[in-house]
């Protein structure tokens, strides 16, 4: 009799856990293949950034252990152009402008191609994807990896399979979870779109005092050696710092437009590689300060295996 009631009652627990998940479940857009003109991406207005206004942001001491995250990959460099044909040391395109829609209006951020067994799956800010003011999904969301001056690259315009985002920031709108992955509906003789445009390499928590590449589309904002205007793919290079469960930028203001576009280690300007370990997600305006989420790596490979399985 007690192993009967045992057997019922770890039962009820499988079930209870396997019913009660704490990820997201991945959303299909709504996509419209003929959608995204060229007149339609050139007047896409950069999604607002969201901005925030602490009062205080004190540093964190350095006292956690993050010799225990140290895992990462290698960036995965790019094999073929867009026609197919094999490339030799040809510079990545993995950073694009993400483009979405929402009830006749048109947004644009920055999104990247990050290096996965699936090939297929790009990363952004949450907010990117997911709009807080109608409680849902974005719809024709599209990416055009390469895009600079206006110009999607020649591999063209990918659409979105599936998205997905954090549950922390559907359920609580919470900055510190403000990022989310995207599969992209994309397949050349056979392979995914990393062959196509290489792939950033993923950390996990690197720590304090990060020397850092951010690269992006800003709109607006004050990054220098850049026109601003939300249509070329520009670089800052400097230090991020641990605050507030946030990873931190000062004195950087990349206006909109920028949201979603990768804070890399070890960036390779030769091939256009370099490992993400944050994305840009909002802005201190009292502070000016530039804020990333700090990626939980059990929740991250879980919205990987969320899309591809």
């Amino acid at each position: 009799m007690k192993t009967i009631i045992f057997c019922l009652l770890t039962a009820l627990v499988l079930l209870t856990f396997k019913t009660d998940s704490s990820y997201s479940i991945p959303t299909i857009p709504k996509y419209d293949e003929n959608y995204w003109t060229l007149e339609k991406m050139k007047n896409a207005k950069p999604l607002t950034i969201r901005n925030r206004t602490r009062s205080d942001i004190k540093t964190i001491k350095n006292t956690t252990d993050f010799s225990k995250y140290t895992k990462s990959t290698q960036p995965f460099e790019r094999k073929y152009d867009a026609n197919g044909r094999k490339v030799d040391q040809d510079k990545a395109i993995p950073i694009g402008l993400l483009f979405v829609s929402k009830n006749d209006d048109d947004f644009t951020c920055t999104a990247s191609v990050i290096d996965t067994d699936n090939g297929n799956i790009g990363l952004t800010a949450a907010h990117c994807l997911y709009d807080q003011n109608t409680r849902s999904y974005f719809d024709n969301v599209m990416f055009a990896p390469g895009f600079d001056n206006g110009q999607p690259a020649p591999i063209g315009k990918i659409p979105i399979a599936k998205m997905v985002v954090t549950n922390e920031f559907i359920d609580d709108n919470d900055d510190e979870f403000d990022w989310g992955m995207m599969l992209f509906n994309f397949n050349m003789n056979g392979l995914p779109l990393k062959h196509f445009t290489g792939a950033l390499a993923i950390q996990f928590q690197p720590g304090d005092n990060i020397q850092t590449t951010f690269r992006g589309y800003p709109n607006g904002g004050n990054l220098e050696n850049c026109p601003n205007n939300g249509q070329v793919l520009c670089t800052w290079q400097g230090v991020t710092t641990l605050a507030d469960d946030f990873y931190v930028v000062a004195d950087v203001n990349l206006g909109e437009g920028a949201s979603g576009g990768p804070l890399m280690m070890n960036y390779d300007p030769n091939v256009n590689l370099g490992t993400l370990y944050s994305n840009y997600a909002s802005f201190d305006e009292l502070n000016d300060q530039l804020l990333g989420p700090i990626y939980d790596q059990t929740e991250f490979q879980e919205l990987i295996n969320e899309l591809t399985q």
